[in-house]
């Protein structure tokens, strides 16, 4: 695969890595809009539902930890995108030089300088590209150890639920809501996760 290609390749993957955040963010905002729901009607409940209540505001505090550490990540992916873009553009204008330094006949010195030039632009941008590539899963894994530690607090929700009285089934309904809708976030990130290994 030529180095062109490789870099459209990583372009594309970035895109489908932004796609793949924004659907993050969503569960993530819907987790929080259920949390705070959740509180609402724990609070109903009274001292019944008082670890509902707890555990419902330890959801809201994590979507939102995960919905700012999937920002972190779009930033650094469109820091991504704007680097691959340049070393896209950058190879383009070196193929070009090449091909005029190839038809000249002559080795012109200031054309060879500047190729020289553009080698070490070029191995720097892919150095920056493949920093935040580490970066990106380095958040990716904090994202999958937040999940992790959502899912354990949306099964003590199930527990606490129980111990709504009167409200013990809504707040059933609603601790299998919290579940369905971390677990579906594990795979997203898992994929988010996969996408950047094949980058590597």
């Amino acid at each position: 695969m030529s180095e062109q290609s490789a870099a459209a390749t990583e372009l594309v993957d970035m895109v489908h890595l932004n796609e793949g955040i924004k659907e993050v963010v969503v569960i993530a905002f819907q987790i929080n809009i259920m949390a705070l729901n959740a509180i609402l009607l724990a609070n109903r409940a009274g001292r019944a539902a008082l670890g509902f209540s707890v555990i419902s505001k330890e959801l809201r505090v994590l979507s939102v930890e995960l919905t700012r550490l999937m920002q972190l990540l779009k930033q650094d992916a469109y820091r991504s995108v704007a680097l691959i873009t340049d070393l896209l553009r950058q190879e383009r204008r070196a193929k070009l030089m090449q091909t005029a330094n190839a038809l000249s006949g002559e080795q012109c010195g200031a054309l060879k300088q500047r190729l020289g030039q553009q080698k070490q632009a070029f191995s720097r941008i892919r150095s920056d590209i493949r920093q935040y590539r580490r970066e990106l899963r380095v958040k990716l894994d904090d994202a999958q150890k937040i999940c992790q530690f959502g899912i354990a607090i949306s099964r003590s929700a199930k527990i606490e639920a129980a111990y709504g009285a009167a409200y013990s089934n809504q707040l059933s309904e609603v601790s299998q809501d919290f579940d369905q809708n971390i677990q579906a976030i594990v795979p997203a990130l898992a994929a988010l996760h996969d996408g950047l290994g094949r980058q590597a």
